[in-house]
């Protein structure tokens, strides 16, 4: 096949032939058949009163798109300069239509200067933002650059055919057959704002896909087809077996949860929300839900929930975890208002659909990396817009997702805006099928300080008093034997040590002190209210949403979570706090923003408990120098704080649209270049 396209390339005459005959053909199955053009009146509107504007519609329906052009009105179409554009380039010409030879990559901003100066000397362009080789029906951001720039709007078409062939090409390209019939449909124009600045343009982009994927799918319902078959495979045979196993293992699903309750780590009295029971009302208007995995993202989403309740204070917020701790710490620090929190139901259709069903949202936000197949697809099916915010993809997730594809790719290319922690997560994410993720910093680094109780401030420093004090913060198993390790290390040289320990669970804080007890420390717990006495070696904080309060009396903070293959935790939360910061090597988790407090010199890394130790023991000698580690560390989390705007400002127009329902909603994003056919 491929030879003999090279053979009719390469044979001018050949070409020339097989061009007329596709020509031909177009005109035959128009003709044969009963086709009609429906939808918006603007195009005919435009075309009387000599107005130009954009032509947008799929790379897979261009066959028969110029039967539905006046053939007295000028129009250009932008065509790649490859083979096969060549072929339809000479094959529209037949119908009246020019070309401009361009592409998205090379030669894209000389096609870029023509469609502008083509359109504002007042003929129409024609381009499939798709083109030339996709992803199928997901708009690229020339076409709206175009229309910015030329100020001229986008009027999208689409078309079905009763009888046709659904190709099995990257296009999905609909071949509509003769003696049949055919619907043609125009949209309502798309103006873009010659102001609309990156994040604008983003939406304006979506408004396009949108649009023309909702004119693709209404003419094949009424051609009397399934439109998803005729959408393209949207969804993986992967993702149909997980939905059907999920399907399949309810009773376990329900033994798992009742074992997962009898241990402490369900709620008793709100199971059924794990099961997609709601145990609320939803509320009257406009519904942004924010889903989060657990404490750390959570916590992360604080500072944006707080900001949505002050700004836009008739959006009611649903957020969703899946731990009872989170659970808990939202309990507590949630904003007043109409904002709820909620289990996220297991990732079994019947239990998202039933979630779906009452909460009905106008807007999901996921929050880092917290991705069920089922959840993220039923919600994209129904038209929620959805969004990644601080996307993040370990290495070692990145690795086992490039085997599950099928799962992982559906997903993310579902999202409308994927916005990641960093380039190095944006480039994961883009290769495991995200559309133009973005790297716009963690939003880790825009929440506030963490809370302080001052009063038990006052308690425990006067409990204290004079004693050398460290924190070692969000520990993990394995970690709080190396604190106690650099416990008994430092006593000596340090009379008096005190070693504070916050488990990141606290659910593990007996079988903690147990371990350490044994090793000849004495163990304190706070969650017994046992006090402090000069005998106390280790202060066991197994409390939750105090961390705050012990990173204000540590003032030296280990990050847990480093020294095991956990990722680590947000060391902007002791930046915050006048801590001079230690961490383990493994920071992937907050990757940018360790790094940015290390070259800074505001934290050190160390790799073992004897490392940890003599970075301890030096900086509670050295007071100056804690100070100065601890002032650089708040510099650098003052510098990153601001990331919490651009977030906001880049969410506006997804706020705007669920805030108000507009009946046209906008779309696009600023380009390298348009696309071609």
């Amino acid at each position: 096949m491929a030879g003999l396209k090279k053979r009719i390339l390469r044979a001018e005459a050949l070409r020339l032939a097989l061009c007329w005959i596709i020509a031909c053909y177009v005109r035959f199955v128009y003709r044969t058949g009963r086709w009609r053009i429906e939808g918006d009146a603007t195009p005919e509107r435009f075309h009387r009163e000599g107005k130009p504007f954009i032509l947008a519609f799929w790379h897979g329906r261009l066959l028969m798109m110029p039967m539905i052009w006046r053939r007295d009105k000028p129009i250009h179409m932008l065509i790649s300069d490859h083979g096969d554009g060549r072929i339809i380039a000479d094959a529209v010409r037949h119908f009246g239509i020019k070309s401009i030879a361009g592409s998205s990559g090379k030669g894209g901003l000389q096609a870029l200067r023509a469609m502008v100066r083509t359109l504002r000397s007042g003929d129409c362009v024609g381009i499939t933002p798709d083109g030339p080789r996709g992803p199928a029906m997901q708009a690229s951001e020339g076409i709206v650059a175009t229309a910015r720039l030329a100020r001229i709007p986008i009027i999208p078409a689409s078309y079905a055919s009763r009888r046709r062939y659904i190709l099995g090409s990257w296009d999905h390209f609909h071949f509509a057959l003769p003696f049949s019939e055919g619907l043609f449909l125009w949209g309502k124009p798309i103006a873009v704002p010659a102001d609309a600045d990156d994040a604008a343009l983003e939406f304006w982009r979506l408004a396009v896909e949108d649009s023309l994927n909702d004119l693709t799918r209404t003419a094949e319902r009424r051609m009397g087809h399934d439109e998803k078959a005729a959408m393209g495979p949207r969804h993986s045979l992967a993702l149909s077996a997980y939905g059907l196993l999920a399907t399949a293992l309810g009773p376990l699903i329900r033994l798992y949860l009742y074992r997962r309750q009898r241990r402490g780590k369900e709620d008793s009295a709100r199971i059924g929300e794990r099961l997609g029971r709601a145990s609320l009302k939803r509320p009257e208007g406009p519904l942004v839900w924010l889903h989060a995995a657990s404490i750390g993202e959570a916590v992360s989403a604080l500072a944006l929930i707080e900001r949505l309740r002050a700004e836009r204070p008739g959006l009611a917020i649903l957020v969703t975890t899946g731990t009872v701790t989170s659970a808990r710490l939202m309990a507590e620090r949630l904003p007043p208002g109409p904002v709820f929190h909620q289990f996220v139901p297991v990732d079994r259709p019947a239990y998202v659909r039933r979630f779906l069903d009452h909460w009905q949202p106008d807007l999901g936000l996921w929050i880092e990396s917290e991705m069920w197949p089922i959840l993220v697809t039923e919600t994209q099916k129904r038209g929620i817009p959805t969004i990644l915010l601080n996307g993040r993809i370990s290495a070692a997730s990145f690795s086992r997702w490039r085997k599950w594809r099928g799962l992982i790719g559906p997903m993310l290319s579902g999202f409308d805006l994927c916005l990641a922690q960093d380039e190095v997560q944006a480039e994961r994410l883009r290769r495991l099928g995200a559309v133009g993720p973005r790297a716009e910093g963690d939003l880790k680094a825009g929440a506030a300080a963490l809370p302080i109780d001052e009063a038990e401030r006052a308690r425990l420093e006067a409990a204290i008093g004079s004693r050398p004090v460290w924190l070692a913060a969000s520990t993990h198993a394995g970690e709080e034997e190396i604190a106690a390790e650099v416990h008994l290390r430092l006593k000596a040289l340090h009379p008096g040590l005190l070693t504070l320990i916050a488990p990141r669970h606290p659910v593990r804080a007996e079988k903690i002190a147990q371990t350490l007890a044994v090793k000849g420390l004495v163990v304190t717990r706070r969650a017994e209210s046992e006090p402090i006495t000069p005998e106390t070696d280790i202060y066991l904080a197994d409390t939750l949403g105090e961390l705050g309060l012990f990173y204000r009396l540590g003032r030296i903070a280990f990050v847990g979570g480093s020294l095991t293959p956990v990722g680590g935790h947000n060391p902007v939360e002791p930046a915050l706090l006048d801590c001079a910061i230690l961490h383990g090597p493994d920071m992937t988790n907050c990757a940018g923003m360790a790094k940015a407090l290390d070259d800074a010199g505001a934290a050190e890394i160390v790799a073992s408990a004897e490392e940890l130790a003599d970075a301890v023991s030096r900086l509670l000698s050295d007071p100056t120098e804690r100070n100065r580690r601890a002032n650089a560390a708040a510099q650098i989390a003052a510098s990153d704080g601001k990331v919490l705007d651009r977030i906001l400002h880049i969410l506006s127009p997804w706020l705007d649209r669920a805030e108000h329902q507009p009946e046209n909603p906008p779309c696009a994003l600023p380009p390298s270049g348009p696309s071609p056919v």
